[in-house]
């Protein structure tokens, strides 16, 4: 009797957008792997595609919008197959929820940030039932679902970004994440240990970065287990992981810099020599309009200490300008701040309203020509100290992590010194490698250089 060829069944495909920050591209790669044991694979290409899922951000001018705008381009590829999926999920589908799903009638999953977990069932369901859903509910501390790395292959590249909290406790009256990300909860110290040593032992991952609104609060606040690890704490436990190079986090909160930190800077040299701190203005008046916690000569004092345990820490920052009530004496403090803090870059902002926040309602607006001009003037200052800043650093030996090739020429290496800054280089190495260059240029936002060749190198 003629065996007939046993035929597999084609995998289906998975699209994802990702807007905004890392926490969503990690929670996008949690996506990918949730939905893998249902026989989605993903795929770059939209139009293959079986299911498409936004993960959106509402920190950004205009999300909704711009989500919505992508959905009316996807209203053609939902109606030429009627298996199809269409899912908005993140921080614009939390605040909205069923009301975005009656706004869009082609729409078939709304699910909000506490929600990711249970995607391959509503998924699931709607291939099943064909029904339309909104899933925005919170859940509890107990219930929630961190959702560990699980690679199904070889991770690419030799960087991870490991969440260890979610959700914001500080309601900062221009920020809407808490009311779209929920409470500080914070993630058991040995999970995230174990995941970092998993993906540093079966993957090849030389560098990690912690992840949540305010890493520097773990566990600080009123709601971490009795016992449960300080932030610093969990520091040492990651430093203490064999074959792992660096540590990195973000992002920080000015308050929460105390001694126990600033001493995991002095002590453990796996902690990379960068941190990110927002300071958002240097005006007094203006931080405690936005509800920030802290004074200037805090911020200043607190950054002075990690400086001083760490020498040659690079200092990255966030600032806003044009906030409700700023002044042009406010805007002349942030300029006299960052002058004299010379951080090595900025993300800067024009203050855009977000409806929900305090701010929004704030009525002495400034004027959207100063907000601009304000920007303006703040980046070129920052230029010039970044341009600086690099140019010191010719002729110096810096130790950097190979990240891989050159997009620009794969002939060219490139890789990131402890400092966080990018270097372009002629050499020979394996990805994950730690290797001396020198540095040969400055460029306005990168270095140049020559890798050592008589220098010891730590092999991946």
């Amino acid at each position: 009797m003629e065996r007939r060829p046993r035929t597999v069944k084609p995998m289906s495909k998975l699209h994802v957008v990702t807007y905004g920050c890392q926490m969503n591209a990690h929670d996008s790669d949690r996506m990918v792997e949730l939905m893998a044991p249902l026989g989605f694979e993903a795929t770059a290409d939209k139009n293959e595609a079986d299911l498409i899922v936004l993960n959106t951000c509402s920190v950004r001018e205009k999300a909704d919008q711009k989500m919505l705008s992508e959905l009316g381009r996807l209203r053609a590829w939902r109606g030429e197959h009627p298996d199809r999926i269409l899912a908005v999920g993140g921080c614009v589908a939390q605040g909205m929820g069923q009301g975005l799903l009656d706004k869009v009638p082609f729409l078939d999953l709304v699910f909000g940030t506490d929600q990711l977990a249970a995607l391959p069932d509503m998924v699931r369901r709607i291939q099943r039932d064909r029904v339309r859903v909104a899933a925005v509910d919170w859940r509890d501390a107990d219930e929630f679902d961190f959702l560990p790395i699980r690679p199904r292959g070889k991770v690419e590249g030799c960087h991870a970004f490991v969440k260890i909290m979610k959700g914001c406790n500080q309601f900062c009256t221009y920020c809407i994440v808490p009311y779209v990300k929920g409470r500080e909860l914070c993630r058991p110290a040995n999970e995230i240990v174990d995941e970092v040593r998993l993906l540093v032992e079966r993957h090849g991952v030389r560098e990690v970065t912690l992840l949540g609104q305010t890493v520097t609060s773990y566990n600080v606040r009123h709601n971490a287990r009795p016992g449960a690890p300080r932030f610093s704490e969990l520091l040492h436990r990651l430093h203490d992981i064999d074959g792992l190079h660096r540590i990195r986090f973000m992002t920080g909160y000015p308050k929460d810099v105390e001694p126990d930190l600033v001493q995991a800077f002095r002590d453990l040299p796996r902690v990379a020599g960068h941190i990110h701190m927002p300071v958002q203005s240097g005006s007094d008046r203006i931080l405690k309009r936005m509800n920030r916690g802290y004074d200037r000569q805090l911020y200043v004092e607190r950054m002075a200490d990690l400086r001083a345990a760490r020498p040659g820490l690079a200092l990255t920052s966030d600032i806003i300008v044009g906030f409700p009530g700023e002044t042009e004496a406010d805007f002349e403090a942030t300029m006299e701040l960052v002058r004299s803090m010379r951080f090595d870059s900025i993300f800067s902002f024009s203050y855009s309203e977000r409806p929900g926040t305090r701010a929004a309602v704030f009525d002495d607006s400034v004027p959207h020509e100063d907000r601009r001009r304000r920007l303006r003037a703040l980046n070129e200052m920052q230029e010039q100290i970044t341009r600086e800043i690099l140019e010191h650093r010719v002729g110096r030996r810096e130790e950097v992590l190979v990240l891989g090739p050159s997009t620009r020429d794969p002939k060219i290496l490139c890789g990131r010194t402890s400092e966080h800054r990018m270097v372009n280089f002629r050499g020979e190495a394996a990805v994950g490698d730690l290797v001396d260059v020198t540095i040969t240029e400055a460029q306005p936002h990168s270095l140049r250089g020559q890798m050592v060749l008589d220098a010891q190198r730590l092999s991946a």
